[in-house]
């Protein structure tokens, strides 16, 4: 795993992608012809070569990647997808990829490519040579990858969840076309396109919109893994726990609660404070005063401590405590659980 991106790095990200952004903003509407043929078209440099690549297989760390012929019209509509998919990227801020921010809608996250292994496999299989042509019933679709070629700018989008990547129909669908009056069933394969990017990938980095495609499609296991358990470390360091090294494995490696732990950083980084009011002591007497959230405790005296259950009813109570999820209404008095707050100051 490498650092997060400096300002430099950050900075020269955005120079590559304004100037790949330029190069394709005027040419869209003379693509059509470099687009039907794809990596055939791409030595014509005064408009962009459009190449489409799909990932097939069991999943999509083992899935192998073919390329994908689109009629001109399609091509065309497809290129000028991209390109205004780009401006928007340019028109947000870039950031460096941290698994404990959210980013804003006017903002983008930018890694490595290396630091997300499943992306950097496909990213290669589809930059190399003799890519296959795509055939009908092959395996299941779970990538589509679309590349602009305009003389020394390159860039690729890719788009890993959703009805795009979609080619197998619900069960109890019928796809009907007209003929001559009449509808007839379509048994041919359908691969749909849906002009939504997920992820670009420009020079050797990647930039994303939503940080939940590194972490659950794309599989970014080094940074995510990490926060979480220097979180936890943190917010653990005055906590007697019964099997704290089992939750300590299950926060680096649960979808959930590596999320409930970026949640954490978060709320420690606008309130350093808020680690002081963790400790046995106090997590303890909570749970004693409010059997009602289920946060299980054993031991006498001094030597009380929280237990951790790893049964699906019970997995979650403890990191939704250290989280602060159990609140209670001074209007109502009810009890919530409230895993998405925001602190009022006075």
């Amino acid at each position: 795993m490498t650092d997060s991106l400096g300002g430099k790095e950050l900075a020269a990200v955005r120079a590559e992608l304004v100037a790949a952004a330029e190069s394709f903003e005027g040419s869209v509407e003379g693509s059509v012809e470099g687009s039907v043929k794809g990596s055939a078209a791409e030595s014509a440099e005064d408009v962009p070569a459009l190449s489409t690549y799909v990932a097939r297989g069991a999943d999509l760390d083992s899935a192998e990647i073919t390329r994908v012929e689109f009629a001109a019209d399609v091509a065309a509509e497809v290129t000028a997808d991209l390109v205004a998919s780009l401006r928007n990227l340019v028109g947000r801020e870039l950031l460096p990829y941290d698994p404990a921010y959210q980013p804003s809608p006017a903002q983008a996250l930018v890694t490595d490519v290396a630091d997300i292994p499943t992306l950097q496999r496909l990213h290669a299989l589809a930059l190399g040579d003799d890519v296959p042509v795509d055939g009908p019933g092959g395996a299941l679709v779970h990538a589509m990858a679309h590349r602009l070629h305009r003389g020394e700018s390159v860039v690729t989008a890719y788009r890993v969840k959703g009805a795009g990547i979609a080619t197998r129909r619900p069960r109890g669908l019928r796809a009907l076309l007209p003929r001559d009056g009449v509808y007839v069933r379509v048994d041919e394969e359908l691969l749909y396109y849906e002009p939504r990017v997920d992820a670009w990938v420009i020079g050797d980095h990647v930039l994303v919109t939503a940080r939940t495609t590194l972490e659950q499609r794309l599989h970014a296991p080094g940074k995510a893994q990490a926060m979480a358990r220097e979180v936890f470390a943190t917010v653990t360091a005055e906590v007697a726990i019964q099997g704290g090294q089992e939750l300590a494995a299950a926060v680096a490696s649960d979808p959930v609660m590596i999320a409930k732990m970026a949640s954490l950083a978060r709320a420690l980084e606008a309130d350093p404070e808020f680690v002081a009011h963790l400790t046995t002591d106090r997590l303890v007497a909570f749970a004693d005063d409010h059997p009602q959230y289920g946060v299980l405790v054993e031991g006498k005296g001094e030597d009380r401590r929280l237990v951790f259950d790893p049964s699906p009813q019970t997995r979650y109570r403890l990191v939704k405590l250290l989280a602060d999820d159990f609140l209670r209404s001074d209007l109502t008095q009810r009890h919530y659980e409230a895993g998405s707050k925001q602190r009022i100051t006075s």
